[in-house]
């Protein structure tokens, strides 16, 4: 529980101010779950996974060069471990947010990969968030619903940036449509920073989307 508790404050220290907390974090994590059987603590171990994956992804994103891509699949690794215990028909919740998890590392790791293989990797973590929408409906979660929206729109944007595509302008569609359904639940008073990230992002894919017109 301590190490829970301090882990959270690093990984939050971390995110603020950068550092090292990230990797002191990883560090804890990979101490807790060497005490931690999957078979006979499946809820801490899914949580340790899942907390293990958020520092990995955001370690490895912060680092150029092998050593961050390597953090990358560790952390997609460290998801896929989780999802083990996090089912959808025993803890939905936990499983929808280790989904979208898992589709961020995906999306990380394959807008830094590039080529056919990282749009192999952006269309995977496609795959991941539009199942974490099984749960994470409008209805039921529309916050969580929402930022799965908006992640789905930021690796549409990927695929378009893609040295592979084609095409742009289907991706940059459904990016701008992505991003137009979250804006319905970021309300600039109750959620000002969601907001103005979302309208940000708005409007620089619409803006790519002009630039194809002209």
């Amino acid at each position: 529980a301590r190490r829970r508790i301090y882990d959270r404050r690093l990984f939050d220290h971390a995110l603020r101010y950068g550092g090292a907390g990230f990797a002191r974090t990883v560090e804890m994590k990979r101490q807790a779950l060497d005490r931690l059987a999957e078979a006979d603590e499946p809820r801490l171990f899914g949580n340790a996974q899942n907390g293990l994956g958020l520092a990995l992804d955001n370690q490895g994103s912060q680092i150029g060069g092998p050593e961050g891509s390597r953090l990358l699949v560790e952390a997609v690794e460290a998801y896929r471990a989780a999802l083990r215990v996090r089912t959808e028909a025993d803890h939905p919740v936990a499983w929808a947010m280790t989904q979208n998890n898992l589709g961020n590392a995906l999306g990380d790791q394959g807008e830094r990969t590039g080529g056919k293989d990282g749009a192999r990797l952006l269309a995977e973590a496609v795959k991941a968030y539009r199942t974490a929408l099984r749960v994470r409906t409008e209805i039921d979660h529309p916050v969580d619903w929402a930022m799965t929206q908006e992640n789905m729109a930021l690796v549409a944007e990927a695929l378009a940036d893609n040295d592979t595509c084609m095409d742009t302008r289907p991706h940059l569609e459904a990016a701008l449509a992505h991003l137009e359904i979250a804006l319905k639940v970021f309300d600039p008073e109750h959620m000002p920073h969601n907001f103005e990230k979302a309208t940000e992002n708005r409007t620089r894919i619409a803006a790519k989307l002009a630039d194809l017109d002209e």
